[in-house]
Order: C-alpha cells, then structure tokens, then sequence
C-alpha cells in the first residue's frame, strides 16, 4: 500500500507508505503550475507481478471479491458472478451491486443482532502507548477505509487516512496511470456536450456521496458545461 501526490495538491511527488506519509498542501495556483490537478491522492495497492496499481473499493469490487470460488468463508453469490463475467464493470453493473448487497447485508444484520449479549462487556479500556505505530482498517459503505497513525513521546507524531473516495476518485500517478473513475470516464459517450449529464452517471456509480456537486469543464477553453447537485432547486 502506497499513495502518490505527484498529480494531488501536497508538496513532494512518488510513493509513501502511509506511515511515512506527508500531507502538506501548497497553493492550487502554483500546484497547477506543477501540473498537478486535484485535492485527492493516489492510492495504489501493490500486486505480485503488476506492481503498485490502482484499485476500485465499494459494493462493486466486493461483490467480484465475493464470487471467488473455492473459498468457504466467501459470501458467493452465483447471479451476481454471472452478471460479471458475462457483462463486465460498468455504471449499471455497479449500481445493481450496490443494491444487490443491500438484500444480503439485510439478511446478515437480523443475524448480526441475535449474536449481541446486552449482559457482556461493551467497553475495554485500551493501553496508552508513548511511542509505537498503529494501523486500523475496515469496510465502510463506499468501500475500504484505513487509518495509520505514529505516536512519539505520547504526541501523534503523523496520521494518514485513506478514504474509499480517494481509492476510486484518486488522480494519475507518478506513471501517469489513471485512477479507477479516471479511467472509466475514458471513452464515455457524450449525447450532448452542453449538458454531460453522463458524467454525474459515473461518478454516482462510484460514489453516491460525491456526485452531490459535479463540475464540468471544457479542457481547452476552460469554460464550464454544467454544475449537477442533488437535493438542491432553483
């Protein structure tokens, strides 16, 4: 697990490890004259024989993740591994996973909630630690959120989190490699450029969160083609 900012609006450029990590933002006027383009870091995961690479968290890459076989622990789901490798990603396929996982974690929760004992523990109280490094991570609604936090002398010393937004909204890298939504939006069809309401298809499909505000701009005039935000009139 790396993350790259050559292209992000922090000072530096390669790979660090989270524990190493730096998040030292400089002014978006001078990062543009840097080249670079965005807020969000490049998070890749390195993979035996591609190296470090990006990856697409949330209900889509789960559901894939899910219908491996021969894995008991593995919550396979014969329809959805089908659907995938009979129609691929795609803005549709990953909008049906997000609600496809809502029916079973439905199923999961009710059995989830018989387990609880109201009479056990609740609360443990954790060692404080003057020096050491911790890592934590989980599976949020949008995908695989993890924090790295270094302690020094009882003091955070750093702390670097890695949200599901920046897995799948995360720039080129240093390799000029596109970023998971980067790269879907390659090749998308436009019906009318004046309105691009394609492109708040796919960041949806992503991340439901995101496409409250969605801009879109001409790249060589600057000018730009429509603002989409939800739940907003007038």
């Amino acid at each position: 697990m790396r993350e790259d900012h050559t292209y992000s609006f922090y000072q530096g450029s390669g790979l660090l490890h989270p524990f190493e990590g730096r998040t030292e933002p400089i002014d978006p006027a001078e990062a543009k004259r840097q080249g670079k383009y965005t807020w969000a870091k490049a998070p890749r995961y390195e993979v035996d024989g591609l190296g470090y690479v990006p990856l697409e968290v949330g209900s889509l890459a789960r559901q894939v993740v899910a219908g491996k076989p021969g894995e008991d622990w593995q919550d396979v789901d014969p329809l959805f591994s089908d659907i995938i490798a009979k129609k691929g990603p795609s803005v549709l396929v990953r909008a049906l996973a997000r609600l496809h996982e809502e029916a079973k974690l439905y199923r999961n929760v009710r059995e989830w909630l018989g387990q609880i004992d109201l009479h056990d523990r609740f609360y443990i109280k954790p060692v404080e630690h003057e020096f050491g490094r911790g890592f934590g991570a989980t599976k949020a609604a949008r995908g695989a959120l993890a924090d790295w936090i270094v302690l020094e002398n009882g003091k955070i010393a750093n702390y670097q989190v890695v949200t599901p937004t920046a897995w799948n909204i995360g720039p080129r890298d240093s390799q000029d490699v596109n970023g998971p939504m980067e790269q879907a939006y390659v090749g998308t069809t436009i019906q009318d450029p004046s309105d691009p309401v394609e492109l708040g298809h796919v960041a949806r499909s992503f991340d439901s969160c995101l496409v409250c505000t969605v801009h879109a701009y001409d790249a060589k005039t600057g000018r730009q083609l429509g603002v989409y935000r939800i739940g907003e009139t007038g």
